[in-house]
């Protein structure tokens, strides 16, 4: 018995020893891991971007090049807000413009996201051109700085916050005569309904954009950024 009980009495001692290691270890780890999340970017993204080509592909791309980032769905004249309360540490994809609207230091990216045309869609036989508008409603995307621009002065505005989404359904139900969208979006939405043509108004470059106090990670964040521009163009490819 004596001789049988020596080799059951280590086992359970070596037994004892891996869970206090693995608790230890453990311990040790989590904050590290805590440590990690705390210091990913959260990047703002526009909505379309979450139904086209899904969140993990953008945190897949940064991550190739080094940097963790926590990507957030929001409306454009959200991100302002998001950024301007610290909500978020930058933006995917916005307008030059975007700096002049955030009361916070931000650093704009290299990289061209896109240079979608900015498109005023109206019902054929109408209006050929943004200068010939009277009376008709026109939907703006709500936040959208350009639009706005565009239609300073016009009385017959009507603001959406729900986006392209929302605009195309009031055109579709007459709610409104036409829309100022961007090409992207429009083609997102399957370009524009039966009746209606696209009146090109005005190029958009859009770019990325982070707090000037991440400055230093602006290189990574513009080599993902070019990762994820290509990924969206081939998907686009893929999908005509």
């Amino acid at each position: 018995m004596a001789r049988g009980s020596k080799p059951k009495t280590v086992r359970n001692c070596v037994t004892v020893l891996i869970i206090v290691l693995a608790v230890f270890l453990s311990i040790r780890l989590l904050p590290a891991a805590h440590a990690n999340d705390d210091s990913c970017l959260r990047i703002a993204l526009p909505e379309a971007t979450q139904d086209a080509f899904g969140l993990e592909i953008y945190r897949e791309v940064m991550s190739s090049v080094g940097l963790c980032v926590d990507p957030i769905t929001m409306p454009n004249a959200r991100a302002v807000v998001a950024m301007q309360a610290g909500e978020v540490d930058g933006v995917f994809a916005v307008l030059d413009e975007f700096a002049d609207h955030v009361d916070v230091p931000v650093i704009r990216g290299h990289v061209l996201v896109g240079n979608p045309d900015g498109l005023l869609v109206v019902r054929k036989e109408t209006v050929t051109a943004l200068s010939e508008l009277t009376t008709q409603s026109i939907g703006v995307w709500l936040g959208s700085t350009w639009s706005e621009e565009l239609l300073s002065g016009y009385g017959n505005i009507v603001r959406c916050p729900g986006g392209p989404d929302m605009m195309m359904n009031m055109l579709r139900r007459g709610r409104i005569d036409g829309m100022l969208i961007n090409s992207f979006s429009l083609e997102m939405l399957g370009g524009a309904p039966e009746g209606f043509i696209t009146i090109p108004v005005r190029k958009l470059p859009v770019r990325s954009w982070l707090q000037a106090k991440h400055s230093d990670l602006m290189p990574q964040f513009d080599q993902g950024t070019e990762l994820f521009r290509d990924r969206i163009i081939a998907w686009r490819a893929r999908a005509q």
